[in-house]
């Protein structure tokens, strides 16, 4: 299991699958998701440490029409998946309080 301490790795196996006609958008799909969750809770600028380049690519890749948040969902989901599979039972607990 890919731990989520490890945003790099974890960002790659998540997002990996995801295809928007050139590679390089995926690329920066990764490496935005790494940013983000090496930041939790942060804001865009505050994930990419001040780094006026890496922010500005980050808006970029929203603002792309190329870019689909169900691909990019669909390749967490994918992935999600194919690690449950060697469990028979998985318990989803809810805390609603």
């Amino acid at each position: 299991m890919i731990s989520i301490f490890n945003a790099e790795q974890w960002s790659c196996h998540h997002f990996k699958n995801c295809f928007f006609g050139d590679t390089r958008r995926t690329d920066r799909v990764i490496e935005v998701a790494a940013d983000m969750a090496r930041c939790s809770g942060k804001s865009i600028a505050l994930s990419c440490q001040g780094n006026e380049a890496i922010v500005e690519g980050a808006y970029r890749l929203i603002r792309n029409d190329n870019i689909s948040p169900e691909v990019i969902r669909a390749s967490g989901f994918q992935y999600t998946a194919e690690l449950a599979l060697p469990y028979a039972e998985i318990l989803a607990i809810d805390d609603t309080t």
